[in-house]
């Protein structure tokens, strides 16, 4: 089911899509709730939560919504709902392991312009607080090598 409110989550099943899409889905809800007209129905829990869950185009998120849905259906709270999916599909010390992944990123034997996309990665998998510009300069630099 293709909603207009937000996007269907098509994958892939990695933290830093899964939070995007969640943010989107928030995103989506205000826009609508803000922009909509008089005649048009509120955004209820419910509905929330059942438009995010259809929208679970992932093979592996969709089995798991299908096969909690009614009690999906029963939580009050949209955060709850979307902290359930983090405990289910982002693995405990994710933080840990995506900052052990920037730091450990060098170039070895990879083109500049790979190793470059590698690093923004590792570096996006956490966010400008946790590793501010001038620390990902000097990562990107100092454990690059000339060819």
């Amino acid at each position: 089911m293709t909603s207009k409110i937000i996007a269907s989550f098509t994958g892939p099943l990695i933290p830093t899509a899964i939070e995007g899409w969640l943010t989107q889905c928030e995103a989506g809800f205000s826009i609508y709730t803000s922009t909509k007209t008089e005649k048009a129905p509120d955004l209820t829990i419910e509905t929330e939560i059942r438009l995010a869950g259809t929208n679970m185009q992932e093979p592996t998120m969709a089995a798991w919504w299908n096969a909690g849905r009614t009690e999906f259906l029963k939580l009050e709270v949209w955060e709850t709902f979307a902290k359930q999916i983090r405990s289910r599909f982002i693995p405990k010390g994710y933080n840990m392991v995506a900052l052990r992944t920037f730091v450990l990123c060098a170039q070895h034997g990879l083109p500049f312009l790979q190793y470059a996309a590698d690093l923004a990665d590792a570096r996006n998998a956490l966010g400008p607080i946790v590793i501010t510009a001038a620390i990902y300069k000097y990562q990107l630099l100092f454990h690059a090598h000339p060819r």
